[in-house]
C-alpha cells in the first residue's frame, strides 16, 4: 500500500506540474477503478478507504504539483 501512495503522490505531481483538471479527472477515474481491481479479497469497508485514502493523496499531490509549477515559471518569468 505504502508503494501505492508513492505512486499515486509521484503522479498527482507530475500531473499538476503539465495538465490541468481533466487529466486529473481521468486519472482520479483510473486510480478508483484500479485500486478497485487490485483491491482483492478484504472486507469491503477497508477496500473503500484504501481508495479514498490513494484519491485524497492524489488530489493534494495535485495541488502541490500546482503550486510548484506556478512558483517555477514565477521564477523564470523574474529571470529573463
Amino acid at each position: 500500500m505504502l508503494w501505492g501512495l508513492v505512486a499515486v503522490g509521484v503522479i498527482g505531481i507530475l500531473l499538476g506540474l503539465r495538465f490541468r483538471a481533466a487529466a486529473l479527472i481521468i486519472m482520479t477515474a483510473a486510480t478508483v477503478v484500479g485500486g478497485a481491481v487490485a483491491g482483492g479479497i478484504g472486507s469491503d469497508w477497508h477496500r473503500l478507504l484504501s481508495i479514498l485514502l490513494l484519491v485524497v493523496v492524489l488530489q493534494c499531490t495535485y495541488l502541490l504539483g500546482l503550486f510548484l509549477g506556478v512558483v517555477w515559471r514565477r521564477g523564470m518569468s523574474r529571470e529573463q
